[in-house]
């Protein structure tokens, strides 16, 4: 079977609900259904000829009519023959593929290894070589496999079964043994990474088959093997507490439905680079272990970071945010990246943690942004970002020195209840402010400013101004779904 262009995704769709109706009907029907349709192709045949392009009135000679039952009569015999071979052939590539799919599911479930390699390859050629329901049917059962119980120290050995045996006392008396016994799939691991290959083959462009249109269920996976670069993801993507051993590739990945990775873990390096998220993407409580690479990456639709954990560098440079985005709770204990970032809706990182520099210069804001109760524990460099809608850091933390230098807040800004700490905090740049001035807890008496704040051509508040803020709401922006730059340090 060709490989199917993905822009006749809904066409495709479309007829695959056609052609399950019409497998429900029975023989008699289906055979009425089409001699139906082909009388009604004969009467506005018939119309047109009489109606549109008036053809002579005269009356029609016997020999004529004869001619024409008798060609009414053919073409309806040879109409029930098509409908009787049509389902006689679809009745033969069912119960080929009920078959093979059998047979493949049977090697799968192997003792030996080969067997199961080969049961691998025989579930991928009936996915190959069907279409719609049938082919979803055999990527479920190959990601079903990944998602069963695997014993990571075992993967990879001959071992079969480990029986433990443990001395059995009750009440102060020895009572025997009790033996526990654990079966593992014998190599396993090699099983495991070879269909992760299959898949990946099959979502790249240049496969010869394309399963991109698939729903993908990857959720308790533990991957070994995750070079997913350059796939593209049709149908839902769910790796929802997936475990991603090694380093987990995603660079320039397309993500066109949802993408699921909640409470996944990433072990090793996390590559999302000039990645696509057309859909929803949700990220929520997952944890990266090590670098996480989020440069370039366009988020289309609502993304959610809330509660994700960064245990080391992460980097959102150039990253693209369309619609709302939430990082609300969310830490980030080392150096975070997010220089020439786009948010162009609401951007909510109420109660996040920077535990190192948090880089958010030349990052524009569209919408409002929130950072109450945020906590920068690192150097915070806002140099050159600009918010175009209210920005938000009531109650915020500053411990180290941060930068403000060139920031335009084209609407309201709230700095009210922050603590600006000890180091120097610089809002240098005349005219950077909008027409609203921002609040402070000192406006009221301006002897009471830190020192450490350096407040440079900031226009005097007006008594009784209305900032025009809304509601800090802090919490719910976001409604729940489903590098580099400066060298420092």
């Amino acid at each position: 079977m060709s490989r199917r262009p993905r822009t006749g995704a809904r066409v495709t769709k479309a007829a695959t609900r056609f052609g399950r109706i019409t497998r429900r009907l029975g023989l008699l029907p289906a055979v009425l259904l089409a001699v139906s349709a082909g009388a009604a192709i004969a009467l506005a045949a018939y119309w047109i000829l009489r109606v549109v392009i008036h053809t002579s009135s005269a009356p029609a000679a016997p020999i004529d009519l004869t001619k024409l039952a008798f060609t009414v009569v053919g073409g309806i015999g040879g109409v029930v023959a098509l409908v009787i071979a049509y389902r006689r052939q679809r009745d033969i590539e069912q119960g080929r593929f009920v078959e093979r799919f059998g047979a493949a599911a049977a090697q799968l479930g192997s003792g030996d290894v080969a067997v199961r390699l080969a049961g691998v390859y025989a579930m991928a050629g009936a996915a190959d070589e069907s279409d719609g329901p049938r082919r979803q049917q055999c990527v479920d059962v190959l990601c079903g496999y990944l998602r069963l119980p695997y014993d990571v120290d075992h993967g990879s050995t001959g071992r079969t079964k480990l029986v433990t045996t443990t001395p059995r006392v009750e009440r102060g008396r020895d009572r025997g043994t009790v033996e526990e016994h654990v079966e593992y799939r014998q190599n396993d691991r090699e099983v495991r990474r070879t269909i992760v290959r299959v898949i990946i083959d099959r979502l790249r462009s240049d496969s010869e088959y394309d399963w991109s249109a698939s729903d993908f269920d990857f959720r308790d996976a533990h991957l070994e093997e995750s070079g997913f670069g350059s796939t593209t993801f049709g149908g839902s993507a769910r790796f929802a507490r997936a475990t991603f051993a090694a380093t987990a590739d995603f660079r320039g990945a397309t993500f066109t439905g949802a993408a699921d990775f909640r409470n996944a873990t990433f072990t090793d390096t996390a590559y999302f680079k000039n990645a696509t998220f057309a859909g929803t993407t949700d990220f929520r409580d997952a944890t990266f272990a090590d670098t996480a690479y989020f440069k370039n990456a366009t988020f289309t639709g609502p993304a959610h970071f809330r509660r994700s954990a960064f245990a080391a560098i992460s980097y959102f440079r150039n990253a693209t945010f369309s619609a709302d985005t939430d990082f609300r709770s969310a830490t980030f204990a080392d150096t975070t990246y997010f220089r020439n970032g786009v948010f162009g809706g609401t951007a909510d990182f109420t109660s996040t943690a920077f535990g190192g520099t948090a880089d958010f210069t030349g990052t524009a804001f569209s919408a409002t942004a929130y950072f109450g109760l945020t906590a920068f524990s690192g150097t915070a460099y806002f140099e050159d970002a600009e918010f175009t809608g209210d920005a938000h850091f009531t109650s915020a933390a500053f411990t180290a020195t941060a930068y403000f230098a060139g920031t335009r807040f084209g609407s309201a800004a709230s700095f009210l209840g922050t603590d600006f700490g000890s180091q120097r905090i610089s809002f240098d740049g005349p005219g950077r402010w909008g027409a609203i001035a921002p609040r402070f807890d000192w406006d009221a008496d301006p002897r009471t400013k830190p020192a450490n704040v350096d407040l440079q051509d900031r226009p005097p508040p007006v008594s009784g101004q209305d900032t025009g803020l809304a509601p800090d709401a802090g919490n719910g922006r976001v409604g729940e779904p489903v590098g580099e730059g400066r060298q420092i340090g």
